[in-house]
């Protein structure tokens, strides 16, 4: 995970940091909103999040927000500030959410995985699957994935498809498991989109989908055997397609 930090205030900065080097996430600092523009330009497509400061100089948080969101591909921001005049002013600018300054550190923690939640992309190269995060398209998109993690759920796309499921969060762990580490050919997994949840059979030589419809008890039933099966894929190490 690598954020973005726009921050003016010299002891914050070594706050943020230290806090950034114990979780284990990568991170530039940006000084002022010109800084943290300049910064998302040039690496376009690596933030997962940005944490943005308001009151800083050369440009406020809401100047550097609308640019970003002009020039730069979509990625989560979140207001910093102790302003407590900030009102709907941060949605606004195109901010997706806000902290409150002096923060509780297991509150900007708790923060910072609720914006930074993935869609898992699926792939095969080389007769090996491989599987990506990738960060929410929208803010819309984004709510959607955080209001799913909140039901252990998550969104899966095949590439080269045009198939997105809605899954169990597990489930690209078992699929791995089944295609790559038993060598089958068929992996099965329930797809729980509101519109047609049904049974799914992927199926290895070409990502190729069926998909069984289930009634509401069915469904239900089918559920709760998934749900055993994926939590022992929990702690599966995600294969990832290189950068």
């Amino acid at each position: 995970m690598k954020i973005l930090i726009a921050e003016d205030d010299e002891l914050l900065q070594m706050l943020d940091s230290e806090l950034m080097d114990i979780w284990g996430y990568e991170f530039d600092m940006a000084s002022n909103g010109k800084e943290a523009v300049e910064q998302a330009q040039k690496n376009e497509g690596k933030y997962d999040l940005c944490l943005m400061d308001i009151d800083m100089p050369l440009m406020n948080g809401y100047e550097a927000t609308k640019i970003i969101r002009q020039k730069v591909k979509y990625f989560p921001i979140m207001a910093v500030t102790g302003n407590l005049s900030i009102g709907e002013k941060y949605w606004e600018a195109g901010m997706d959410d806000f902290l409150e300054k002096p923060y509780d550190h297991d509150k900007l923690f708790n923060k910072i995985n609720e914006l930074t939640v993935k869609i898992f992309k699926l792939e095969f190269k080389d007769n090996d699957i491989l599987i990506k995060k990738e960060i929410p398209m929208t803010p819309e998109e984004l709510r959607e994935l955080s209001e799913l993690k909140k039901k252990g759920l998550t969104k899966l796309k095949l590439v080269g498809t045009g198939y997105t499921f809605v899954v169990h969060r597990n489930i690209q762990n078992k699929i791995s498991h089944d295609l790559i580490g038993e060598g089958k050919e068929l992996s099965e997994f329930i797809d729980r989109s509101e519109k047609e949840p049904g049974r799914c059979h992927l199926y290895k030589m070409n990502l190729h989908v069926t998909k069984d419809i289930f009634t509401p008890d069915e469904l239900e039933d089918a559920i709760k055997n998934e749900d055993q099966i994926a939590l022992k894929f929990a702690n599966s190490t995600d294969q990832k397609l290189p950068e």
